[in-house]
Parts: C-alpha cells; sequence; structure tokens
C-alpha cells in the first residue's frame, strides 16, 4: 500500500480523497430524502404566504435605508451633484427591477406602496422646485421638517409589520426542529469521521508538496546567495522529481558559468597587475576609481588612500593629479612625481574607455615611471659628454705636457738661483704649486678618458690600505686624524695600484671634510659573492643637492677640486666589476661602499671557514 501511495502523483491522491469523500456524502443524501420531503410541505406554506411579504418589506427597509443616506448626504453637501436625479435614478432601477421580479406586493401590505410613492413625490416635485430656484434652505428645511418624518413614521410601520410576519413565521419553524435535529443528528454522525479523515489526509498530502518545497526554498536562497553547484535531494514526490533535477541541472550550470567568469576574471586581472604600466580606471564623472597592482605600489598607495588623495588634493605633485582628474584625452606627457623624499619621472597618458557598443563609459589614465630611463639618458648624455672630453683632452693632454715640462724645468732653476726676496716678489712658488695642480688635472683626465685595463693580482686590501695611510699622514698638514682599520684576511683579485687610487681619494675627500680632525673608519664583511669595504667618517655630511651628482664629473664643492675623484674612482671599480656608493651622510659623517666580487675558489674557501651563512661580518686577523 505504502508502495502504491509513492507512485500517485499529488493529482490522484486528491481525487482518490474527494471520490471517498463524495460515497459518503452520498449515503447521507438518501437519508435526507424523507427529511426533504416534509420540510417541503412547510416551506411550501412559507412560500406562498409569508416570504413574499417579508421580501417586499425587506425590499421596501432597504429602499428606506439607501434613500435615508442619500437624503443626509445631499443635507451635508447643501444638495449639489444632481442629488434629486440620482435620488429618481436609483427609485426608478431599483423598484422596476424588483417589481419585474417579483409582481405587485400581497394584499395586506400594499398601502406600504403607496406610501413609499408619496415619500419619493416629496422628493421629485417638492424638493425639487424648490431646488430649481437654488433656496436650498427652504429645500432643507423642507426635507427635515415633512420628509425625514413621514420616513420614520414609515419606518416604525415596516418594522411593525416584519415583527408580525415573523411571528407568523415562528409557527411553521417550529415543525422544522424535530426535523433539523434529527438530520443534524445524522449529518454529524457522518460529517465528523469525514472531517477527520479530511484533515488526516490534507495534512499527508501537503506534507508531501510544502516538505520538499521548504527544503527547496532553502537551497535556492542558498545558490542565489551564491553556493552554485549545490544539489538538492531527490523527493518521492512524483511531480517534483523532475522540478528538482531540473534545479540541480541550473545549480551545475551555474556553478560551471560562475568558474569560466571568475577565471577569465582572474586571468584579466593577472593580465592587469602583471602589466609594468600603472593603469587607473573611472567613471565618467570621477567617481569610483579601481587601480591596478603596479599603479598601488608606483603610487605606494591603496584604494581607500588613493580615494582620500583625490578628495583632499595637497599641494604636492599637482601636475600629476591635474590630469588624472582632467577629462582631456592626451598621449605621453612628461610630469615630475615627488614620493618618499624621491624625485620621480612619469610619462602619462589618458585615453578613453568604451563599452562594446563603443559608447564612453569613463576613462583609463596609465603610467610609465621613467625616472631609471632619465637616469640612463642623462647617463648616455654625460657618457657622450665625455666621450668628447676624451677625444679632446686626450690629444692636447700629452701635447700640454711637454711645454709644462719645460715651464716646470726652468722655474725650478728660478727660484733655486734666484734670492727668497725675488720668489716671494715674482710668486714664483705660487706659480711652481698651480703648475702641479694643471699637471694632477692633466693626470686626471687622461684617466677618465682612458683608464687602463686593470693588472689583476691577489693582494690583500689592508696592505693597501697600510701603503696609502704614510703617505696620507705624511701630505696632511693636521694629523688629528685616528684611521680604525678592521679587514678580513681574504685575498682579492685587484689592480692594487688602481684601487690604492680609489682609496686614497675616498680617505682624502674625509680628511678634507672633516678640516683634518676626526676618525676614519674603514672594515669589511662578506654579502653573499661580494667582499663588502665600509669606509666612514665622522664629518659634516654631504649637502643633499650634491649627492645625486655626486658621482658627475667635474662635480665639486671644493674651491680647489677638480670634481674628477670619484668619477675616477667609480669607474676603476666598474672596470673591476664591483661597486662604488654613497650608503649613507648625515651631520654626524659619511659612509661609503664598495663591493669587489669574490672569485668561486674564495668563496668556497670563506664558506669552510665561516660556515654557510649569506652574509659574515668579518675582523681583521691580528
Amino acid at each position: 500500500m505504502k508502495s502504491i501511495l509513492k507512485k500517485m502523483t499529488l493529482r490522484s491522491k486528491i481525487l482518490s480523497i474527494l471520490l471517498i469523500i463524495i460515497i459518503l456524502l452520498s449515503s447521507f443524501s438518501f437519508i435526507l430524502i424523507q427529511s426533504i420531503n416534509e420540510m417541503n410541505q412547510v416551506s411550501g406554506n412559507i412560500s406562498q404566504e409569508t416570504i413574499p411579504e417579508l421580501v417586499w418589506i425587506a425590499h421596501w427597509e432597504e429602499q428606506l435605508s439607501v434613500k435615508e443616506y442619500m437624503v443626509n448626504d445631499a443635507l451635508e453637501n447643501k444638495f449639489c451633484c444632481d442629488f434629486v436625479d440620482t435620488y429618481m435614478d436609483y427609485h426608478q432601477q431599483s423598484s422596476e427591477s424588483f417589481a419585474k421580479e417579483r409582481g405587485s406586493p400581497p394584499n395586506g401590505i400594499e398601502h406600504f406602496q403607496r406610501d413609499m410613492d408619496l415619500l419619493d413625490f416629496m422628493i421629485e416635485n417638492n424638493s425639487q422646485g424648490l431646488l430649481e430656484y437654488s433656496d436650498t434652505e427652504a429645500a432643507k428645511e423642507y426635507v427635515e421638517s415633512e420628509y425625514l418624518v413621514m420616513h420614520q413614521n414609515m419606518t416604525i410601520e415596516l418594522e411593525a409589520a416584519k415583527e408580525r410576519v415573523l411571528s407568523t413565521m415562528d409557527s411553521y419553524t417550529d415543525r422544522f426542529s424535530g426535523i433539523i435535529n434529527k438530520s443534524l443528528s445524522l449529518l454529524l454522525a457522518i460529517m465528523i469521521p469525514m472531517i477527520i479523515l479530511a484533515i488526516a489526509a490534507a495534512y499527508r498530502i501537503s506534507g508531501n508538496l510544502t516538505r520538499p518545497l521548504e527544503k527547496m526554498v532553502v537551497r535556492m536562497q542558498q545558490i542565489a546567495k551564491g553556493e552554485y553547484g549545490l544539489k538538492l535531494d531527490v523527493t518521492d514526490q512524483v511531480e517534483l522529481q523532475s522540478l528538482t533535477n531540473s534545479i540541480n541541472h541550473m545549480s551545475r550550470e551555474l556553478h560551471e558559468s560562475f568558474e569560466t567568469i571568475m577565471n577569465d576574471k582572474t586571468y584579466h586581472e593577472q593580465i592587469l597587475n602583471s602589466l609594468p604600466v600603472g593603469i587607473v580606471t573611472s567613471d565618467g564623472e570621477n567617481k569610483n576609481f579601481s587601480l591596478n597592482s603596479t599603479a598601488k605600489e608606483l603610487l605606494d598607495k591603496d584604494n581607500g588612500e588613493f580615494i582620500n588623495i583625490l578628495q583632499e588634493p595637497s599641494n604636492r605633485n599637482t601636475a600629476f593629479w591635474d590630469k588624472m582628474l582632467s577629462m582631456s584625452i592626451f598621449q605621453n606627457v612628461k610630469v615630475p612625481f615627488h614620493m618618499n623624499g624621491k624625485e620621480h619621472s612619469f610619462l602619462i597618458s589618458q585615453t578613453h574607455l568604451w563599452n562594446r557598443d563603443r559608447h564612453v563609459i569613463g576613462k583609463i589614465f596609465y603610467f610609465l615611471d621613467i625616472t631609471e630611463t632619465e637616469k640612463m639618458e642623462k647617463k648616455m648624455h654625460q657618457t657622450e659628454k665625455l666621450a668628447l672630453v676624451g677625444e679632446l683632452s686626450a690629444g692636447a693632454a700629452h701635447e700640454i705636457r711637454n711645454p709644462l715640462a719645460v715651464i716646470d724645468g726652468f722655474l725650478t732653476l728660478m727660484i733655486q738661483s734666484l734670492p727668497k726676496e725675488d720668489n716671494e716678489r715674482f710668486h714664483l712658488p705660487l706659480l711652481k704649486k698651480e703648475l702641479e695642480r694643471i699637471n694632477s688635472i692633466i693626470e686626471e683626465m687622461l684617466m677618465l678618458t682612458k683608464p687602463s685595463a686593470p693588472e689583476l693580482q691577489a693582494v690583500y686590501l689592508e696592505d693597501i690600505i697600510q701603503d696609502i695611510l704614510p703617505l696620507i699622514k705624511g701630505s696632511s698638514t693636521n694629523n688629528n686624524i685616528d684611521f680604525l682599520v678592521n679587514l678580513d684576511k681574504t685575498k682579492l683579485l685587484v689592480d692594487a695600484k688602481q684601487i690604492k687610487q680609489v682609496l686614497h681619494n675616498l680617505i682624502r675627500n674625509s680628511i678634507e671634510a672633516m678640516d683634518g680632525n676626526g676618525t676614519i673608519s674603514i672594515k669589511s664583511s662578506i654579502d653573499k659573492n661580494d667582499y663588502v669595504v665600509l669606509l666612514q667618517d665622522d664629518g659634516p655630511g654631504i649637502a643633499e643637492k650634491v649627492q645625486n651628482t655626486l658621482f658627475d664629473p667635474f662635480q665639486t664643492s671644493k674651491e680647489q677640486g677638480t670634481g674628477l675623484g670619484l668619477t675616477i674612482a667609480q669607474r676603476i671599480l666598474d672596470n673591476h666589476k664591483g661597486k662604488l656608493e654613497l650608503k649613507s651622510t648625515s651631520n654626524k659623517g659619511t659612509s661609503f661602499l664598495l663591493k669587489f666580487p669574490l672569485n668561486e675558489e674564495r668563496i668556497n674557501m670563506i664558506k669552510s671557514r665561516k660556515g654557510n651563512d649569506s652574509r659574515i661580518e668579518l675582523s681583521q686577523d691580528k
């Protein structure tokens, strides 16, 4: 039986229950036939005698009630809106339709019809006549004193007539009581089991429908919230199985579509974020902005910080922000951008953002950081300038040195042969000194234009330092310089003569910066595959405006400087595949970093001695 019910459709179950109820009700109909015959006899008397009177009385009461409402409404609104026409239309329609259906009133109550006609005559003739002369006050007084008084009397008479008819009906209805009580008893005996059966069947059938639907609603809400691919359990109800399968199929399709869309979205985002171009998209009113990863990195701002800057623009980088907020289209405009104390150079462009219908829906602002490119261009220009200087100086230096040697020789003889008073009067020592300065400039120019290839040999850097220090201390007019040397005992493949010149230039610059008083520290460390030397002094530091052009040729802050010392030092380190850079500078001192590449044999030896640490701080072996 249970398996049969599972296979039945909901319609079959409902039809089966209805069939059972019809069969039970049919059995009750045979019992009611006899009671109906008895009731027909009584109802015949009622229908022929009392009901017509009661119907007509009810009809007149209804008319009186409606007409009373219409008259009271007219009194409140001062008989506006064609009150008499409306009143007579209602009277005519209701009277004609009821008379057509019921005929004439019974003989015992026909006088009520005459009274109703009299009431209508009072409105149609008397009230209408007064209203035609616009005498609303007289019409109102007439209706209140004549019409409503007669209306009230007629209402009372109809109520009394209805009571009389009802009392007549009571005698007939008493005969119904026994028949009805008997019928009700039988009806209850049959209806109570039927109601119980119907409720139980309805509960069971509705449960088979509502429970699966409630589960479907919950799952559909979960799917609507984004849980695509969620599967509904198959229900036993036949009609819902097809719906369940359809929903499951839809959920799978949504999951696959969502995965495809998300993969495409992720792929496009990866493309945008991988581009080395900062991209900012916005709508046509500059209200909604979106930045790719490169834009956030270049501007050092996330979306929230970016929007805050646009809402409260500062005085910095106005050229950049003004261009971004403008709606104009432009290509490859170079603007400066200051960030974190550094000046960058951005190449910016802006174009329209189109939809698939080729309608403009916003704009795309994109930019490149060309700071390094600018530096490379400047370096190329500087290299070209140096090449030109080299071509000029290389040919001229050799020619200049020959007459300089002759002049130097004669000046030396003059200084030695002339008295001291003549030497001072003709400033011969000063001429000798300036001649030596010219000669040193020529030597540096020759080194800058065509530095010789380094002759590499394995040496200790400490030995080079020890060779330099006596020369520096001997040439310095102020010997209040302390040297702290702490170098690792590692041999480097370098040109000792050239590295000696590099260190001599750096140490000499530090001594001049400290005005001959202070401490110079030289220590070393191993950083991955590089031998790193840190040269530090406690001088006043380097001015900020000089830092960016520190290694450019002919850039110097000294009165007697040529501006070639650091340029030559950097060139020598470059030829050694190394690096020279300014690490830090402040009013507490300046430090330079020198990096020398270690060959593979030296690296392995250091690792075996110090371990595999990627960075080893070394001290001098004593």
